[in-house]
């Protein structure tokens, strides 16, 4: 098993994104995707989404880094 955290750090919160992958000579067994929020003040985490599209975390980690706070903004709501 492959595990691949990404943090992307904020000014009031971090996001972290874990992906899981077990792969075989076939091809994905496995994968998983979680986000995570981690507030500064509390060390409060909460879980925000969860995936088993492959590509899900990365494509979500992509996209907080290139938009900000507001690519969290439908996730949350």
């Amino acid at each position: 098993m492959e595990t691949k955290t990404t943090i992307i750090r904020g000014l009031a919160f971090d996001v972290l994104v874990s992906e899981t992958k077990q792969m075989d000579a076939r091809g994905i067994l496995f994968y998983r995707a979680v986000v995570i929020i981690r507030e500064h003040r509390t060390g409060v985490e909460r879980e925000i989404r969860r995936s088993r599209i492959p590509g899900a975390g990365a494509a979500l980690a992509r996209d907080v880094q290139r938009l900000g706070v507001r690519a969290l903004d439908k996730l949350t709501a």
